[in-house]
């Protein structure tokens, strides 16, 4: 007897002991996988976009350059563009070559505390529902560490050019803030997606696309404000043909012809100038760094222009091969050309970035 309990209780010695050093298996058996051992995802699918026949309002569309005009048209423009406010000394500094290239944080942060206004107006900016802060930032030092150099940047960059740019006559206000609020979306969707599908130094195209606006701002002064609110509501490539019939060019390379007056960097000026020439440019006559980068850009920036105007409601619309208008024809050969930008397809419908966009439009 004495024996049997003996084995008895060393039996269950042992079995203890193997339920003490076997405990994370067995609890593992019940509990969901791991992101370290769940098994890994398997590559996205690919969704081309629909391949659809050339437009004839596109093929007839020839897009002017400023150096086309004559040069006394050319220098009747610029001194009337010269002729707007300018803004303050802060935005050439923030956008000139060495502070873009090598700035650090703290370098953008004491630029931006430099002009006391300025500061006031960004943090304003960046603790609205827009950013969706999850508390409030009370320095600038801390924007930029929630929300980035690039955004931050481009905030400010947007706080000192827009007013400048704003219209002298109150019935195009409406335009002007649709510019204003197109901006600042497609600068958070040139971000979101250019992480999305990898495409490097998103920095560059938030600054390209912010200040492709300067030119649709900049056209306001340009027309008499019927033709402007005429054209309101038009598609951007019909715009653009009005606008060149009025002014000799439309309001992408006037943006430029501006930049260039107040002597910003040749690099930012032909960045912003090749984004508006998407429309009309395949992709066979850029390198493909350039192609991708231009077009994802272009894309973000055509795309706010709609979200902005409320002329679509969420982002269906631009799923890439759903879309249709002749100034995305060529944006669509990019996406069939280039496997990242193909990606697009299946990007623009993950919860994650629809519920983010939705965030954004909603604020």
């Amino acid at each position: 007897m004495t024996t049997f309990l003996f084995v008895l209780a060393l039996a269950a010695v042992v079995v203890l002991v193997w339920r003490l050093r076997s405990g994370g298996t067995e609890r593992s058996m019940f509990a969901p996988e791991s992101a370290a051992t769940a098994p890994p995802p398997g590559p996205k699918p690919i969704v081309l976009p629909t391949a659809w026949v050339i437009p004839d309002v596109l093929v007839q569309f020839r897009r002017v350059e400023g150096f086309e005009l004559p040069p006394e048209r050319v220098a009747a423009l610029r001194e009337r563009l010269l002729a707007l406010p300018r803004p303050a000394a802060a935005a050439f500094k923030l956008l000139s070559g060495d502070f873009m290239d090598s700035a650090s944080a703290d370098a953008l942060a004491q630029e931006i505390l430099s002009e006391p206004h300025l500061a006031a107006q960004v943090l304003a900016t960046v603790n609205s529902p827009f950013y969706g802060l999850a508390r409030p930032v009370a320095s600038v030092q801390d924007a930029i560490t929630y929300l980035g150099r690039d955004t931050v940047r481009s905030v400010a960059v947007r706080c000192l050019i827009e007013p400048a740019l704003a219209p002298a006559d109150a019935r195009l206000s409406a335009l002007y803030d649709n510019h204003a609020r197109a901006s600042r979306l497609a600068a958070q969707l040139c971000q979101i997606l250019a992480r999305r599908v990898g495409v490097p130094d998103s920095g560059a195209m938030v600054t390209a696309a912010v200040l492709s606006y300067v030119g649709h701002m900049a056209m306001l002064a340009m027309r008499a404000p019927e033709a402007s609110l005429q054209d309101g509501r038009k598609d951007f490539l019909e715009r653009s043909q009005h606008e060149q019939d009025d002014v000799g060019i439309a309001a992408g390379e006037l943006g430029c012809l501006l930049l260039e007056a107040w002597n910003m960097p040749v690099a930012i000026v032909e960045d912003v100038r090749q984004i508006d020439l998407v429309v009309t440019t395949p992709p066979k006559q850029l390198s493909a760094q350039k192609a991708t980068r231009y077009a994802l850009t272009y894309y973000c920036v055509r795309v706010a222009d709609k979200l902005a105007a409320g002329t679509w409601a969420d982002l269906e619309a631009a799923v890439p091969e759903r879309l249709v208008g002749p100034e995305f024809f060529h944006a669509q050969t990019h996406f069939m050309s280039d496997p990242k930008l193909a990606q697009l397809a299946v990007e623009m419908r993950t919860p994650q970035l629809v519920d983010e966009v939705q965030r954004l439009l909603r604020a």
